[in-house]
């Protein structure tokens, strides 16, 4: 029933039900976090796992020069004995939703199909969350304050860190949440043209990236106690092995008058080289 103030109601004719009440036949998807993390890590084994679950990756061992020794033989060096790597695919999720028949005919909104995003995305939101839940133990302490805001000085030792450990330059990335792009945006040097960085963007409300690495925005990390963990790392930090990316099923339940539209998804994740990422506390969660 419609609500009018109470000095121009209608009574009789709205008790009646000859004014209806309108349904917009647009809907309002719920809220979606932004999903960044998955494309940014090492998929390289994925293609290997066919059958099984667990896959076993070798890990190299670095070797130091020895100076030469005039007559005498040099000792012999081993590459291959290096820690053997498992990758376990045990995450295994669905995100079934039901359909009622006569919702699916009387509705004037396609419910299927609103029905098979929203499942797919809780999927996407468990794989996001199961990448983020690895950041916190790479490198061997978090920087920062929990609670406090990011500072340019917790950046620069987070790029030092991992320059340190010969953590290649390229495929870095920072992977905050908004409290952090607030925090970058109160330091000058990333929001000001007049410091010279080519990737400034033109009206000066953000930069493309941080000291080289671009920077990812997400409301998915995992929470620390008072902020969240926030990370700086190479790609090869993480892998993530999916052997049933996103499976949809629609299935008919004729005896119950519903329909299940259900998203399900096989995966693993693995912390690869920790020296390859330095997680940071941030502001709030």
């Amino acid at each position: 029933m419609a609500v009018w103030p109470t000095t121009r109601v209608p009574a009789a004719i709205d008790a009646a039900g000859f004014i209806p009440e309108i349904w917009s036949k647009k809907i309002l998807d719920a809220v979606h976090m932004r999903l960044v993390v998955v494309p940014l890590v090492n998929h390289a084994w994925e293609a290997e796992l066919q059958r099984g679950d667990t896959i076993n990756i070798g890990i190299t061992n670095t070797v130091t020069a020895a100076q030469v020794t005039i007559g005498s033989e040099g000792a012999l060096l081993d590459h291959m004995t290096g820690a053997m790597v498992p990758i376990v695919v045990d995450k295994y999720y669905e995100a079934p939703i039901a359909i009622e028949y006569p919702a699916r005919v009387q509705s004037q909104v396609r419910v299927e199909e609103s029905a098979q995003v929203e499942s797919g995305y809780a999927i996407a939101k468990a794989i996001d969350s199961s990448l983020c839940a690895l950041f916190a133990a790479l490198g061997s302490a978090v920087l920062g304050t929990d609670g406090s805001a990011i500072t340019d000085d917790v950046l620069i030792l987070a790029v030092e860190t991992l320059d340190e450990a010969d953590v290649p330059d390229e495929n870095r990335v920072w992977i905050f949440d908004p409290s952090t792009r607030a925090d970058i945006l109160k330091i000058d040097k990333f929001v000001r043209s007049d410091y010279g960085y080519g990737d400034v963007i033109p009206n000066g409300a953000f930069r493309k990236d941080v000291y080289g690495a671009p920077l990812y925005i997400t409301n998915n990390l995992a929470a620390a106690t008072t902020g969240n963990y926030g990370v700086y790392m190479h790609k090869e930090a993480l892998a993530f092995i999916g052997q049933e990316n996103s499976k949809v099923d629609r299935v008919e339940l004729p005896l119950k008058h519903q329909v299940v539209i259900n998203t399900t998804s096989l995966w693993g994740v693995k912390s690869m080289r920790d020296t390859f990422g330095q997680p940071i506390y941030t502001r709030k969660a």
